[in-house]
C-alpha cells in the first residue's frame, strides 16, 4: 500500500483493498509478494517488454540503414545498467532483469547489423558536397 496522501495515493489504495477481496487463495503468495502485482516491481517490467516487442518488430521490418545507432546503444547500455541493479535492490527482482537482458540482446543485435550495413556501404559510398568539391588527382 501506498503510503502518500495524495489523490492518485488514495485511488491506488482503494483499488488494491478493492481487488485484495476478489484475489483467490491460490493467487495469494503471488499478490503477497514483495515483487507482486501490488508494487511497481511487478508493473515496470511487464510495461517494460513493450520495448521488447518494438525491437522485435525492428528487428523484422526495419532496414539496417535506418536504425539508429545512438538510440540503440544507449538503450543497451542502459538496459545492462539496470540488470545489475535489478540484483542488487532488495527484493531481487528477476522479471526486471529478463526483461533489461532482452532489451539489450535485441538492441544489441540491431547495433550489430547496422554497422554490418555500414561496413558494406562505405566501400560504395560517394561523396558528394556541393559547396566542397573534392577533386581527385585526375581532374
Amino acid at each position: 500500500m501506498s503510503k502518500g496522501t495524495g489523490p492518485l495515493s488514495k485511488l491506488y489504495n482503494a483499488t488494491i483493498s478493492a481487488v485484495d477481496k476478489i484475489v483467490p487463495s491460490a493467487m495469494q503468495p503471488l499478490w503477497q509478494s514483495p515483487v507482486g502485482p501490488r508494487t511497481v516491481f511487478f508493473w515496470a517490467p511487464m510495461f517494460k517488454w513493450s520495448l521488447v516487442l518494438a525491437g522485435l518488430s525492428d528487428t523484422i521490418n526495419r532496414p539496417p540503414s535506418t536504425i539508429s545507432l545512438n538510440q540503440c546503444a544507449s538503450l543497451a547500455t542502459t538496459c545492462l545498467i539496470w540488470s545489475r541493479y535489478s540484483m542488487v535492490i532488495t527484493p531481487k527482482n528477476y522479471s526486471l532483469l529478463s526483461v533489461n537482458i532482452a532489451i539489450f540482446l535485441i538492441q544489441g543485435y540491431l547495433v550489430i547489423e547496422h554497422l554490418r550495413w555500414r561496413n558494406q556501404n562505405a566501400r560504395d559510398t560517394v561523396y558528394n558536397h556541393n559547396r566542397y568539391p573534392i577533386y581527385s588527382e585526375d581532374d
